[in-house]
């Protein structure tokens, strides 16, 4: 479903009828949403939370609970940024910590963020903001990715609470100073009264702060007097990590734990229907019990080793999805087949686009694999019981999607499940619950304490994560386009396999009067995932791809076409000055190196890319990338700089070396990182990134979109130096 038409769905359906709805309760009972009384609700001490998020102690300690977990993105210290700046909080005395894994603690601003983004009337602005919040709470919303954390819950979410909050502290202090609000300050958690010298602490107002109504619109402060915003902060998490402190989910202990790991059916989606050798592998050292699950097979030991090597040993048999084993060459065929028939549109802009022909008409066919996430921390989740409850820790992306899915698993009530939310070494996608089966290895865990009882912790092999995760969808596009007598072009149809969640991504950046997007889709083979940059990673291949074809069959260089394609001002700087600072007009040209780019805007954020590639030894190699992008304000730049450069490597891995493939009964080939390559310090490029602003845009997202520009940008350079390369990965 398309934004725009979501956007119509709500804001027209629920907003513009809201008088109606009013008259019969729900208007009412959207508009009596209180985030800060269901949150205080939700804490021992809520009294001492003043606004949204924020909690102040009466020895004037700030708390930040932030409902977003830490992957090793960095958001949380930059969430502490936006804090410290909006509510003048002293650095020494404010900290950031998890928000309990509750509904209470839910969160909606990506929500209400999309809607006014994409046409809400301003009038209806604050009736929104409420409905997304009732939204998030009915649906268990508490994740963290798609590039929301800093975009919508810091800037439009944080930003606005500890404004509010201090508005509150400043009118508290002031009544007790005994002087107007508007002669007061506030600076280092403190509300100061300059004329007379005198300051009263957050803490010592705080509880009279606390019972006043939060501002509706809050002043927030000018972006001269940002102390924190916009400059480079030390990560929050680096000294703990450095000693070891973090306890991350594989690092989880708890009395009278017993060890289990899992063997995958042998058939990719395939249903577990017995183990034939069962009483072989139960009666070696240590194993305790054998649990069959439609999905796995459990082996539960006193040991990790041992139920790891019991679990190796399995014969596992199962019966294929509905339908046959799956197969390499059939389901390409199959999504070839799909590309030539009917399919749904999707996204247009002006008259659209048909099917084309002719000698104006550039044409481009692109393949694209399946592909695994393979955070390095192995998927792990340990379940015991305690106090009548039953205890959860694990990493996850989605706190209340682990306990809800926990809680099915165990056949109990979500209030009966205690979730602890650990440290993830990586997800990338993997950990989230907006799949219906990304909590598998949660799942997994609670059947298999279920049955054995106590204390139960579960780690998943690498090759349990790659052949049962759930998959970035092969996808497969045909794109045509017309060019018009300058070379540009007039109208670009484009056909894609793969669904499309926001369809309005696969419109391209450029001034184009006439797109049309088709897409349509069949048995996914293999149960469809997030990865990291979402539809991105296929869209940007295909688009940035045909559109150095087109620049190709225009004979114009590539850069200088894209830019005559663009009017926004921010993209024609983030064009030209990646072509300065990479130094393009005198990149190679000929023999076995040269350049590529790619251009893309996502997430609120405009990105460039060039990447300087050669062959050697008859493979390819990427010597230096060149990055520059414009996220509005860049609250952490040297975040940003860290989350551009992984963000390359982890896009470059897949473009080299990544797939997912079938052997001939049907099973998952890759296992590990042997098969499943990851680039390496030898394969690693050299990276430039430099850091455009715009004080005046929206904040745009970071933590993808460099993933997706790094493809088309290696191929379109290795296009100048051999024939083209149109199906990923690269190198097979």
């Amino acid at each position: 479903m398309k934004l725009n038409r979501r956007t119509f769905l709500i804001a027209g359906g629920v907003i513009g009828g809201g008088f109606v709805i009013g008259t019969l309760g729900a208007g009412a009972w959207i508009n009596g949403f209180d985030r800060r009384s269901m949150q205080r609700s939700g804490l021992p001490d809520g009294d001492k939370l003043i606004a949204d998020w924020l909690i102040i102690e009466p020895d004037g300690r700030v708390r930040v609970l932030s409902p977003h977990t830490e992957m090793g993105q960095g958001s949380q210290t930059s969430l502490l940024q936006i804090v410290l700046d909006e509510l003048n909080a002293d650095p020494a005395t404010t900290t950031l910590e998890l928000a309990p894994a509750l509904p209470e603690f839910t969160h909606s601003n990506a929500i209400a963020g999309l809607l006014q983004e994409s046409g809400t009337p301003a009038w209806a602005e604050g009736f929104v903001e409420k409905l997304a919040g009732r939204m998030s709470y009915l649906m268990n919303i508490q994740f963290t990715g798609g590039s929301t954390a800093i975009s919508y819950t810091g800037w439009r979410g944080f930003r606005h609470s500890a404004a509010c909050a201090r508005m509150m502290l400043s009118a508290a202090g002031a009544a007790v100073l005994g002087v107007p609000v508007s002669e007061v300050t506030t600076r280092d958690s403190r509300v100061v009264h300059e004329a007379s010298g005198q300051s009263v602490g957050y803490g010592e107002v705080a509880a009279m702060a606390s019972s006043q109504t939060m501002p509706e619109s809050p002043t927030y402060k000018p972006r001269a007097e940002y102390g924190f915003i916009g400059k480079a902060h030390p990560r929050i998490d680096i000294p703990d990590k450095v000693f070891g402190k973090p306890v991350y989910g594989i690092d989880v202990r708890v009395p009278g734990m017993r060890y289990a790991a899992v063997a995958p059916p042998p058939v990719a989606m395939g249903t577990v229907t017995g183990v034939t050798n069962r009483a072989e592998v139960a009666a070696m050292p240590g194993v305790e019990a054998i649990v069959i699950m439609d999905d796995a097979v459990g082996v539960v030991a006193d040991k990790p080793w041992r139920a790891e090597w019991a679990a190796r040993k399995l014969t596992v048999t199962a019966d294929p999805p509905e339908g046959s084993a799956r197969n390499d060459e059939t389901l390409m065929a199959r999504r070839w087949a799909l590309l030539e028939g009917e399919m749904d549109e999707v996204a247009t802009r002006g008259a659209g686009a048909a099917r084309m022909s002719g000698d104006d008409v550039v044409e481009g066919r692109y393949n694209l694999p399946f592909l695994a996430h393979t955070p390095m921390e192995p998927l792990n989740a340990t379940i015991w019981p305690e106090d009548g409850k039953i205890h959860v820790a694990s990493g996850v992306q989605g706190m209340l999607s682990a306990r809800v899915a926990a809680a099915d698993a165990l056949g109990v009530s979500m209030e009966d499940v205690v979730f602890h939310p650990k440290s993830m070494g990586g997800g990338f996608g993997r950990r989230n619950g907006l799949v219906g089966s990304g909590m598998n290895y949660v799942t997994q865990a609670a059947r298999i304490q279920k049955q054995v009882g106590g204390a139960v912790k579960l780690i998943w092999s690498r090759e349990a994560g790659v052949r049962m995760s759930t998959y970035r969808p092969a996808d497969a596009a045909l794109m045509q386009a017309r060019l018009g007598a300058d070379g540009k072009i007039t109208s670009l149809h484009a056909r894609f396999w793969a669904p499309l969640p926001i369809a309005d991504e696969a419109i391209p950046p450029y001034d184009i009067p006439d797109i049309s997007v088709l897409t349509g889709t069949e048995d996914p083979a293999l149960t469809p995932g997030v990865w990291r940059s979402i539809n991105m990673s296929q869209i940007a291949f295909f688009v940035e791809a045909f559109i150095d074809e087109c620049a190709q069959k225009a004979g114009v260089d590539p850069v200088a076409y894209r830019r005559s394609m663009l009017s926004d001002p921010r993209a024609i700087r983030v064009l030209d000055r990646i072509a300065e600072i990479s130094d393009w007009k005198n990149r190679p040209q000929g023999g076995d190196r040269a350049y590529g780019v790619s251009f893309i805007h996502a997430w609120h954020t405009w990105s460039a890319q060039i990447a300087d590639v050669s062959f050697e030894n008859g493979a390819p190699k990427v010597h230096q990338v060149w990055s520059v992008i414009d996220c509005g304000t860049a609250v952490n730049p040297g975040s940003v700089e860290a989350q551009i450069q992984g963000g390359i490597h982890y896009g470059l891995s897949a473009a080299l070396y990544g797939q997912i493939n079938f052997d001939e009964q049907g099973g998952i080939r890759q296992s590990n990182f042997h098969d499943y390559r990851a680039v390496s310090f030898s394969d690693a490029p050299r990276i430039t990134v430099e850091i455009l602003e715009s004080p005046d845009a929206i904040v745009g997202g970071i933590g993808e979109i460099s993933t997706p520009g790094i493809a088309p940008a290696v191929t379109n350079a290795l296009a100048a130096i051999t024939d083209r390369t149109r199906d990923l990965p690269i190198v097979s």
